[in-house]
């Protein structure tokens, strides 16, 4: 059933990237209590995480290999909120190998469940968007964006025109090619897709990485 969060009315104005995140906080799932929660960190802090997010607002085809504890799943979540939020008629798909996996970035329950739903939830009563959230999805009425949890393939993507597909664990994702091929069109006429994924051997992103040029 479809969940209205409590709320206050969202700010005109759209803030900037780095503004904005001055407000959020994300979670550390290995603590407990208050140490769980902290803020996001500032260019200052960690320079390499703003580094990425600065490549997101102006590369169209962004591959990331990660590694664990790095933030990376944390800073997509949080640039797929921002869009949602500041600008008007978004649609961005989060995919997985399941869609309980995308759920569990998107919103899975409770609002502190899931990363998406989570940042919006813990931002400053003043901040936070009127949200409309179900099973893997958030509806944002007041920019008409969306953000839409999806398993693996090429099938989730091909019957619509998204603005940014951001493809978690791409490497471990057997449908991943067709994912690719199916949001290379949106690509080329403006959107943008990020991948993002441990490395793995002999995978199709692997092969990506090559093409284009990250991988000798």
């Amino acid at each position: 059933m479809d969940q209205i969060l409590p709320v206050a009315m969202n700010l005109q104005s759209e803030q900037s990237l780095e503004s904005f995140a001055f407000y959020v906080s994300t979670k550390d799932e290995h603590k407990h209590g208050a140490e769980s929660t902290r803020p996001f960190p500032t260019r200052e802090d960690k320079p390499y995480i703003w580094e990425i997010l600065d490549s997101f607002l102006i590369e169209k085809l962004i591959l990331i290999e990660k590694s664990r504890q790095l933030m990376v799943s944390w800073i997509c979540c949080l640039y797929a909120l921002w869009l949602a939020k500041y600008q008007k008629n978004r649609t961005i798909f989060i995919q997985s190998k399941k869609e309980e996996n995308a759920a569990n970035l998107v919103f899975n329950t409770e609002a502190n469940v899931a990363r998406i739903s989570f940042l919006e939830a813990n931002l400053p009563q003043e901040l936070r968007s009127r949200v409309i959230w179900s099973y893997a999805k958030a509806i944002f009425p007041e920019t008409g964006s969306m953000i839409w949890g999806i398993p693996e393939g090429g099938d989730q993507i091909r019957s619509y025109v998204p603005s940014l597909v951001i493809s978690d664990e791409a490497a471990f994702q057997p449908e991943f090619e067709g994912a690719w091929k199916a949001a290379k069109p949106c690509v080329d006429g403006g959107g943008q897709f990020i991948a993002v994924s441990t490395a793995k051997n002999g995978s199709y992103m692997k092969q990506l990485l090559k093409v284009a040029g990250y991988v000798a």
